[in-house]
């Protein structure tokens, strides 16, 4: 199968399910509660705060700063709801593996047989600071190969750009290799 894009080797975790009558609307709405958890009032003042700072002649360190100061809140934020006992539920899902390759628009899987065709929900536990679950719903189109066909903006944007991060290291370790 042509993938019309650069695969890059990454070992992260995922969870699956097919989608059937008895996830559908459990799986939709907690894509929506994951996503809607991402677009809180504080990263709303994160990127109005990059869009200022890219106007200003300070080498963006303002917003580097920010961001620091909204993990920082999001992180006692989740030790907040840990301690009262309001940490989020994920539904149950039927398979955990990890990928074994990430393309634009495409995940591989290690050791899973996929039904040819049919609809996943998938939860991707993507590795950029703080660690996050990505949640996206995805089409098999081959043994261990799953397309994207939904997901959150910015998840798609952190996706990539991790995609992208990965690339740049392996073009790193070829250069220094060369030497």
């Amino acid at each position: 199968m042509d993938l019309e894009t650069r695969l890059v080797d990454a070992h992260l975790q995922i969870e699956l399910q097919a989608l059937d009558d008895s996830i559908e609307l459990d799986a939709t709405q907690e894509y929506n509660a994951i996503t809607q958890l991402h677009n809180n009032s504080i990263d709303k003042w994160l990127s109005s705060l990059k869009a200022k700072s890219s106007d200003c002649k300070c080498g963006g360190s303002t917003a580097i700063l920010g961001e620091m100061l909204v993990h920082i809140y999001k992180k006692l934020e989740h030790i907040e709801n840990l301690i009262a006992g309001s940490a989020v539920q994920y539904i149950p899902l039927h398979h955990s593996t990890h990928t074994t390759q990430l393309g634009h628009g495409v995940i591989l899987l290690d050791s899973l047989q996929l039904k040819l065709e049919t609809q996943y929900y998938v939860r991707l536990f993507l590795p950029v600071f703080p660690v996050r679950c990505v949640p996206l719903f995805a089409v098999a189109k081959g043994e261990g190969i799953l397309q994207i066909q939904k997901m959150a903006e910015r998840d798609l944007k952190d996706y990539d750009s991790y995609i992208v991060s990965v690339e740049r290291e392996m073009l790193k370790a070829r250069k220094t290799q060369n030497l």
